[in-house]
């Protein structure tokens, strides 16, 4: 099966020997190995990962939430993992925001700017949020996270959404600004498998099902698991 994959450390990305690594990539190859697929990785930003499983040229997504947009051409797996989505803001501006405990609040504040990162989704609280009117002008989407961690540090947003996972690339190479600081937690969304319906069938689903299900009850899956966990720094 073709699997399409996004360079977003530490899910899915290349090591310096130009390996393909990630916590993603390895519960997919210990997820296929139980099923009997093997998988062919072809690397793509997000949004093409979603159109390319729309019209069946790749099999599979990874790290997808369910949506009811993506169910129309999309069977979703068994969880196989969770993720955690918290608001980032400046530490400087702790203390400012701190009265900010509940997604409501932040809609309530109306000079709070809030960026994203666009095609991916955050979960059904954070996309309630998204739904109203006053919200829209306030939300500034791009493709990368070096984009939006510029603005904020521009004050041209005021925080961004984010997997806390998404800074371990600056903090492995050890430019990770010192200054970010754990606004707000808002969830824990479980993470599927996207598999086009134009290009698999309820049987290939079900057979992975199965495969999610025994790896989670082997040691192998905390040991994949402890291998890439990361703790946000407090400050």
């Amino acid at each position: 099966m073709v699997v399409g994959w996004v360079n977003w450390q530490p899910f899915s990305f290349r090591n310096e020997q130009q390996q393909l690594r990630g916590l993603d990539v390895e519960l997919l190859d210990a997820i296929f190995q139980r099923a009997g697929y093997q998988a062919r990785f072809s690397e793509m930003p997000w949004a093409r990962v979603l159109h390319e499983l729309q019209f069946g040229t790749i099999q599979v997504g990874m790290s997808a939430n369910m949506t009811a947009e993506r169910q129309q051409y999309a069977r979703f797996s068994h969880p196989y993992r969770e993720e955690e989505t918290v608001i980032v803001v400046r530490r400087q501006d702790a203390e400012r925001w701190r009265g900010i405990t509940t997604l409501d609040q932040l809609a309530n504040t109306p000079d709070f700017n809030l960026g994203l990162l666009k095609g991916f989704d955050y979960g059904d609280t954070f996309r309630q949020l998204m739904t109203q009117p006053d919200m829209q002008p306030r939300l500034q989407m791009r493709l990368r996270l070096e984009q939006l961690l510029k603005m904020l540090q521009g004050g041209r947003i005021q925080g961004f959404i984010l997997d806390p996972h998404g800074l371990q690339e600056w903090r492995n190479q050890g430019t990770l600004p010192d200054d970010l600081h754990i606004l707000l937690r808002i969830e824990l969304t479980p993470v599927h498998l996207m598999l086009s319906k134009e290009s698999t069938t309820e049987t290939h689903l079900q057979r992975i099902n199965q495969a999610i299900d025994q790896l989670k009850q082997s040691p192998d899956y905390q040991q994949i698991l402890d291998r890439y966990r990361f703790t946000p720094q407090h400050p």
